[in-house]
């Protein structure tokens, strides 16, 4: 079981900004999700994200709305379903609080197991330099990072991720990945981040566009150390 929030409908009527007869009616029909918690009514993280997903696919009405993605993986199958979401604030361990932006949010399905997924851009100051991230959250879990080359990026910029291994360490270039990456590529994070400090080990390669490498990533990483444990 992985750690995640649960709300009252209560919660869940202001997340919405609906009347909370709405969500108790959506509760009553069936398509929210709900568990008896002595007697008392209690949403999970992930069911709130699926119904949301379901609502914005169902309200589409100009062909736009996200469509369930799938990657394959060595072992099993990811399937995404992902949609547009608000900007979110994350609170760092040293203090920082920093801002996300272009958020999608969602579901991803790995081996039979759902996870939440999360993913917004930014910018911050590394190497150097303002750079473009992304930062890739699994069970509210910051699972990765990527960064790109400048402050400002398009859909075909390239932006990298360090690769850690089964121990946390990471990756020299050159030397073998986990089996996890053998279909992902991989370049040098210099390849793409330049300046002082910038890491010379094996790193994954997208596009800024390429969600799906990028929560890939993530839920490796986040399974690696979910073994650890």
């Amino acid at each position: 079981m992985f750690n995640e929030e649960v709300f009252t409908l209560e919660e869940v009527s202001k997340h919405l900004r609906v009347p909370l007869e709405a969500v108790e009616r959506e509760v009553d029909l069936g398509r929210l999700r709900a568990m008896n918690v002595a007697g008392y009514l209690r949403v999970r993280e992930l069911d709130l994200a699926t119904y949301k997903n379901d609502v914005y696919a169902q309200v589409a009405t100009d062909g736009k709305a996200a469509q369930p993605k799938s990657l394959a993986l060595k072992e099993g199958n990811i399937v995404l379903n992902l949609a547009a979401a608000p900007n979110f604030q994350h609170l760092w361990p040293d203090g920082k609080d920093e801002k996300f932006e272009n958020v999608l949010e969602g579901i991803a399905s790995l081996g039979g197991k759902q996870h939440h997924v999360k993913v917004g851009f930014t910018t911050r100051r590394s190497s150097g330099r303002v750079r473009a991230r992304s930062l890739v959250l699994i069970d509210r879990y910051p699972a990765v990072e990527f960064v790109a080359a400048a402050e400002q990026v398009g859909p075909g910029d390239q932006m990298v991720s360090i690769i850690r291994d089964r121990n946390g360490k990471q990756v020299p270039f050159g030397a073998t990945v986990p089996t996890e990456y053998l279909e992902m590529t991989v370049a040098p994070y210099r390849a793409v981040v330049i300046g002082a400090g910038a890491s010379n080990g094996s790193a994954v390669n997208c596009n800024a566009n390429d969600i799906e490498s990028m929560v890939k990533h993530g839920l490796i990483r986040y399974r690696f150390r979910e073994e650890r444990k």
